[in-house]
């Protein structure tokens, strides 16, 4: 099999660049593991409400995408041809790598195992009930995984106990003092009860977990945990591993091109693109690359990639949250409602169509 361009990984990145370069009449062959896109900003609030959202946040890829689309994952990269999990080779002129991360602790957000959309579906189901059922649940990591399923949690099962243990000083590492401090009084609201400078560990002795920081002991019947993701970078390993700095991330320069490596690409999660690891700019950044791409492909000069301040919107619940920008700081409802309405999955779809 034969492409212009080849994209691995599915996700907000690889989608927008897949769809770009179709536009511009490029030939592009995306491959993922799954069959399905997923609009991961939704997931946590899907995994406290079952059907809110009636199946809108995740589609099949050949619904979506105007190119190619191969199901497997990549076994080995090679300069212009990559072998796949399922036998199949595919030359390429130019590669994409978008593999994005995975959260090793929290598949829930990330699904490891479900390679089909139905699978999906039922691991959510199972999420779900499991959830339903705890009466006492235990959230480790007060990122912004951690902080906004806490609240979602909080918000939806009001009769149980919900802890939120975070390692640092304060919520919500990276953001301002105003964000931590308002983000940490919104979970409160709710219930959360937030537990900082901790570090609970699985005690054996008492079938619970304990606080090495301190001699408290919680005894959950569920536990979550929000401790961080890890690049997908493991077929880089045998011919690739130079690539890679000391995270895991791709070198990338400022015009996203693998640094040494001239039909060699990358973006989102999986590179060390300078911004923040977010799915709206993942998509920005495969607006950009598509076009460098074209250009590059009919001879003219590219400019650099315009790298974007940090602006998040953090849900905590479905009524409250916190948008952070370089200019302000906000619990606005009509600005926190801009996310609120359907977790941006409408927008999304709509970002991908020709």
């Amino acid at each position: 099999m034969k492409t212009q361009v080849l994209i691995i990984g599915g996700g907000f990145g690889g989608v927008a660049t897949a769809q770009k370069l179709q536009k511009s009449g490029v030939q592009t062959t995306l491959v993922d593991k799954k069959d399905y896109f997923e609009v991961t900003y939704a997931v946590l609030r899907e995994s406290t409400t079952q059907g809110q959202f009636q199946g809108q946040s995740r589609r099949y890829y050949r619904d979506i995408l105007a190119g190619q689309f191969v199901k497997s994952a990549v076994k080995t990269l090679q300069e212009h041809t990559v072998l796949l999990e399922n036998g199949e080779r595919i030359e390429f002129e130019q590669v994409v790598i978008a593999s994005g991360s995975r959260y090793p602790t929290l598949p829930l957000a990330k699904s490891m195992d479900a390679h089909s959309l139905n699978d999906r579906e039922f691991e959510l189901r199972l999420h779900y009930a499991q959830l339903k059922k705890a009466s006492e649940i235990l959230i480790i990591g007060g990122g912004v995984v951690g902080v906004e399923l806490a609240g979602e949690i909080a918000y939806t099962f009001k009769d149980k106990v919900v802890t939120l243990a975070h390692k640092d000083k304060a919520l919500l590492s990276g953001f301002n003092q105003k964000a931590q401090r308002k983000a940490h009084q919104q979970l409160e609201e709710l219930g959360v009860q937030v537990k900082l400078n901790s570090d609970y560990q699985p005690c054996t002795k008492t079938q619970g977990y304990q606080d090495k920081r301190s001699t408290d002991m919680l005894k959950p019947d569920m536990v979550l945990c929000a401790t961080g993701t890890k690049p997908n970078n493991a077929f880089l390993q045998q011919n690739y591993s130079h690539i890679l700095n000391n995270k895991g991330l791709i070198v990338v320069n400022d015009t996203l091109q693998v640094v040494g490596q001239n039909n060699f690409y990358a973006l989102g999660d999986i590179a060390d693109v300078g911004e923040a690891k977010l799915g709206y700019l993942a998509v920005e950044q495969g607006k950009y690359l598509a076009k460098r791409i074209v250009r590059k492909r009919q001879g003219k000069s590219v400019k650099a990639y315009k790298r974007n301040s940090f602006m998040a919107l953090v849900p905590t619940g479905q009524k409250t949250g916190i948008v952070q920008t370089p200019l302000f700081t906000s619990t606005c409802k009509h600005l926190v409602n801009i996310k609120q309405k359907d977790l941006f999955i409408t927008k999304t779809y709509k970002t991908f169509t020709l």
